[in-house]
């Protein structure tokens, strides 16, 4: 499946259907430290027939590094709090680890007032950002080539995602980018001219794709795309492209709004396309959705689905429906987004032998 997979990034009819799944969540939720390693982990891939792809343990292609800024970290029970100090003053955010999703997720954003926001700018004035997790990637290249994977590579999160991602969140950001314009724009100015060390870096390797990991859903994003995130995604596209760097990025959830503008944007490829009966757009209607007959859809198995209380029939027959309804147009056939820990993992394998013997 890796040269198929290659050639559709490449525009070329692959030789075979692409699939692809992210086993990531299942293995960590399953505490399953035999397959934790990257050759372990790609080999489990491999082994349920899908085509490696996922493995975080050297995935971001930049980290920050800060000068004149403190970092303090405390850690209460399943509370985690990090305070970054300046001489602008401080910012905090904590975070619990939920056990019964096996997740960490935000309780309080660092950046919630125009106050936070000023003391922001000036942490993110003596921050830069440094490549990192490149000086072996042709040689892991190599590695996952034998097990018919190629590895993923993220690029730091674009601008805005990464504005609300990391530090305010979704509702303060959206009501400091109407109320404080200025300082936003300010701040997701800088944060783009702090990618280009990074981009410098990935063009000259010159891998074969790289993922915007942005984590995006159109609940969230549609309607401050064109006036934040369109311009910058060209930009940082036409780079890439011009290095012969193919781009994929993570779209998952809602997927309506956000669909086409992404695929005009010059997207090869947007991953983790969820639909329904977890999604907002039918498996039908994806790829009319996207309006764009060139782009990779990569996805259409809601990672839901493996889990109760869907069975292995309403699977087979979701995947069996999608193969019908995405033959003869660009696709990969991906888990959106990922396996959940409670997940039946031998569903992997049955896709695969489905797409393999029909």
């Amino acid at each position: 499946m890796r040269e198929s997979f290659l050639q559709l990034l490449r525009g070329e009819r692959p030789s075979e259907i692409v699939w692809c799944a992210d086993l990531t969540y299942w293995v960590d939720g399953n505490q399953r430290a035999d397959l934790q390693g990257e050759e372990a982990h790609i080999r489990f891939c491999r082994e349920l027939g899908a085509m490696p792809y996922f493995w975080y343990g050297k995935f971001w292609a930049g980290e920050p590094v800060y000068d004149g800024v403190t970092i303090e970290t405390e850690v209460r029970g399943d509370r985690r709090r990090r305070t970054y100090r300046s001489p602008a003053g401080a910012i905090t955010e904590e975070s619990a680890f939920l056990e019964g999703s096996w997740s960490e997720a935000p309780v309080g954003h660092s950046v919630q007032t125009e106050a936070d926001l000023d003391v922001f700018l000036d942490i993110l004035s003596r921050r830069q950002l440094q490549p990192a997790n490149l000086a072996d990637y042709h040689e892991r290249l190599e590695l996952w080539a034998r097990y018919d994977g190629v590895p993923c590579l993220g690029l730091p999160r674009s601008p805005l995602p990464a504005f609300f991602t990391e530090w305010a969140g979704v509702e303060h950001g959206a009501l400091l980018a109407l109320d404080c314009p200025d300082k936003v724009a300010a701040a997701l100015d800088l944060m783009e001219q702090q990618e280009t060390a990074v981009l410098d870096a990935v063009c000259r390797l010159a891998p074969p794709v790289v993922h915007f990991p942005d984590n995006l859903s159109s609940d969230n994003l549609t309607s401050l795309f064109d006036a934040h995130m369109a311009e910058r995604y060209r930009r940082r596209i036409a780079r890439l492209h011009a290095a012969g760097i193919r781009c994929a990025v993570h779209l998952d959830g809602a997927v309506r709004g956000l669909l086409p503008k992404l695929a005009a944007a010059g997207f090869d490829a947007i991953e983790a396309v969820t639909p329904e009966p977890c999604g907002d757009v039918t498996v039908d209607e994806m790829r009319a959705v996207a309006g764009n007959d060139r782009v990779i859809l990569w996805g259409g198995v809601p990672g839901a689905m493996f889990a109760p209380p869907f069975t292995w029939a309403q699977m087979q027959a979701h995947v069996a429906h999608l193969l019908k309804c995405w033959l003869g147009t660009r696709f990969v056939v991906g888990v959106a987004d990922q396996v959940p820990p409670n997940g039946e993992v031998e569903f992997v394998r049955k896709i695969a032998e489905i797409i393999n013997h029909g």
